[in-house]
């Protein structure tokens, strides 16, 4: 057998549009300039992706082991394991009073995978989103990765950085196609209460407009 070559490029690769849209992750700009600090002995206080600064409790790692012992290792379906999405629409329905059924329910790996997959889904060219700011750093590059375009609905500091019904309203436009009320948020742990969030959801109604809750 030939030994294998590898053929030096003339021209830079030039990636496909959808990734030059969108910027490198601010949470892992702040990661690195802490693991940088760190490697030079200074303490820092990491406020980047916000991890527990607790090791995985015992019962998940001996979870996870006694699964890998049952050689529980093989393809899955891509919605979840049966039983995982009952345990999840048990959870909803006795935590939040939901009435989910599993035909309902999509495992995915984390929040950020799953709005992803959302934006993706719902989203095409020239289609808005509007997202309350302060905002999630990701929302806007995950819009723009689909041909969208975040559109801005500014909170205000006198009134903890809410996001309401009213403020949404002043930049909605006919190309909106989704809201994202994040909430609590992050950055400023706002939360919504109930009646204000049922103005939200009922403006998108009328309006015939996706409304995502993070």
């Amino acid at each position: 057998m030939e030994p294998a070559t590898v053929k030096k490029m003339e021209e830079p690769i030039q990636l496909a549009d959808r990734v030059n849209r969108i910027i490198v992750s601010p949470t892992m700009a702040v990661l690195q300039e802490a693991e940088k600090l760190k490697a030079k002995g200074i303490d820092v206080a990491d406020f980047g992706p916000g991890e527990p600064d607790f090791p995985t409790p015992d019962y998940i790692k001996r979870a996870v082991i006694k699964a890998l012992d049952e050689n529980k290792t093989k393809y899955t379906p891509v919605a979840g394991i049966a039983p995982l999405r009952q345990a999840i629409c048990d959870w909803h329905k006795a935590q939040l009073e939901s009435n989910y059924q599993p035909s309902e329910c999509v495992v995915n790996v984390g929040g950020k995978h799953s709005i992803f997959n959302a934006v993706c889904s719902l989203i095409n060219p020239g289609d808005e989103v509007i997202i309350g700011s302060p905002y999630w750093v990701s929302y806007p590059d995950m819009v723009k990765y689909a041909g969208g375009t975040p559109v801005f609905a500014e909170t205000l500091e006198n009134d903890a950085f809410m996001l309401r019904a009213s403020q949404i309203e002043k930049v909605l436009t006919p190309k909106t196609k989704l809201v994202i009320a994040n909430s609590p948020s992050n950055p400023t742990g706002a939360v919504i209460p109930p009646n204000e969030f049922a103005r939200i959801e009922d403006l998108c109604k009328r309006r015939n407009i996706w409304l995502l809750s993070d």
